[in-house]
């Protein structure tokens, strides 16, 4: 039987089209009495605002006795997946101060390690003004290098935020370059949206997603305008393809299970179910990055991204977390330094590490090739700031998360003390993805020495 094309999609009469994952049909027929081939690798940037409480992030040091402090704690049950990269430093303040904006501003953009250009965005406590940085970030980068050796991967890179509509300096911590050019990248706010452009990638998507986000509001399924044809496929299929594909639909279900019911989290959202929640309300906030996991989950399963790039917020978050029984911004909270503030940094950052874990849950549910996304995923969380109420970026606190293919020693604690830099981890991030020609990322001043010691 001749193979089915990599680019399948089931299409509904609507102009549906629906990504399959790869099923060993689609393997050239002497492929398929090999071996499987090895999952590909993954990368998903996880951001969260404001610092954190430096002193308290462990409550007992060594690279492997290491005890997790409160806010970290729900990390225990993963510490043997987990990385803990202590106090690397950001460095930006070696740039010429006109070319850096304030600490939230430039540290928000450190996927992006350039100096910033011109423009009219206001500096933190000056009269000066800054713009964008200038160069990509190591989302795009590495999307790109993607692209280059995989043409048939749909997406360079896919960029979701959590919250606020609107994209200014405070929000964007995505960027297309090149080296020397401002091109800051919108992030989808929109999980709803989003999900819709999982069914369609060809010239008649608009009215595609139209009547996907259609069908979502009257609560039917979009899985169902292409039944037809992915059940006359199932009958060519063998046991084992007809399975993933059934994995597949079930997952794509429990996607818009979620849009349409907000996933049975009535009782911290005041929402009539099945009414479509605000992306952009405070108290939705938890289902909605929940709905961004799954539908990135869902992009990495289809093969139709390798690179994710989430934030919980933009930097400067003001959300308020009135689920925590707070009623102040988490950003104002941040910028005091009474036991008070900290107790409430804490919890804030306690709570977003218990929903990072939800992520974990996703992946390690998620079937891939020999094992699962987890095993062929790196998660890389970071932050703007070492701690909130100094502005400090010479201790900022990187977790890397997964088994990623073995390629990092896990369940370690190793601790840079500012000797190296943010750039030198994302240049480990490169290497993982398998690109170990970078010797290093971003401005020259803002490396240290190429990649971690980590393998």
């Amino acid at each position: 039987m001749k193979p089915l094309s990599r680019r399948t999609f089931l299409r509904g009469a609507s102009g549906v089209a629906l990504a399959l994952p790869f099923l060993d049909a689609m393997r050239p027929s002497r492929a398929r009495a090999q071996a499987a081939a090895p999952a590909p690798r993954r990368i998903l940037f996880v951001f969260q605002a404001n610092g954190d409480q430096t002193a308290r992030r462990f409550s007992a040091g060594g690279e492997t006795s290491f005890q997790l402090g409160e806010f970290l704690a729900p990390l225990e049950p993963y510490r043997e997946d987990l990385l803990f990269l202590n106090k690397l430093h950001k460095r930006f303040y070696d740039l010429p101060e006109s070319e850096r904006a304030d600490n939230h501003q430039q540290g928000g953009s450190s996927l992006a390690p350039w100096r910033s250009g011109t423009g009219s965005f206001p500096i933190g406590g000056t009269e000066s003004t800054i713009g964008y940085v200038e160069g990509p970030s190591a989302d795009y980068a590495i999307g790109g290098r993607v692209l280059e050796s995989n043409e048939r991967v749909a997406h360079r890179h896919l960029v979701y935020r959590v919250g606020t509509k609107w994209n200014d300096i405070w929000n964007t911590h995505a960027h297309a370059g090149p080296a020397g050019e401002q091109s800051p990248i919108p992030a989808e706010t929109d999980p709803y949206a989003a999900y819709a452009r999982i069914f369609s990638f060809t010239s008649d998507g608009d009215a595609a997603q139209k009547e996907v986000l259609r069908r979502l509001a009257k609560k039917q399924s979009a899985i169902d305008l292409v039944r037809e044809e992915g059940n006359s496929l199932l009958t060519r299929l063998g046991a084992e393809d007809r399975a993933k594909i059934q994995q597949h639909l079930d997952a794509m279900r429990d996607v818009e299970r979620a849009l349409q019911t907000g996933n049975g989290a009535a009782a911290c959202v005041q929402t009539p179910l099945g009414e479509r929640l605000d992306p952009y309300d405070d108290d939705n906030h938890m289902i909605m990055g929940e709905l961004f996991f799954k539908i990135s989950a869902l992009a990495f399963a289809c093969d139709l991204t390798r690179v994710v790039n989430f934030n919980w917020s933009g930097n400067t978050s003001g959300r308020v977390y009135s689920n925590l029984g707070l009623s102040e911004g988490h950003h104002d909270i941040s910028h005091n330094s009474d036991d008070a503030a900290f107790a409430d940094v804490r919890k804030i950052h306690r709570h977003l590490w218990e929903q990072n874990t939800k992520l974990y849950e996703i992946l390690k549910n998620t079937s891939d090739g020999e094992g699962t996304l987890w095993d062929h995923t790196l998660v890389v969380h970071w932050n703007e700031l070492g701690q909130g109420d100094t502005h400090s970026i010479h201790d900022t606190l990187v977790v890397l998360a997964g088994k990623a293919h073995d390629y990092f020693r896990r369940g370690r604690l190793v601790d840079f003390d500012g000797d190296r830099s943010f750039a030198d981890m994302l240049v480990s991030c490169f290497h993982y993805m398998g690109f170990e020609d970078v010797k290093s990322f971003g401005h020259e001043i803002l490396n240290t020495g190429g990649a971690l010691p980590l393998t």
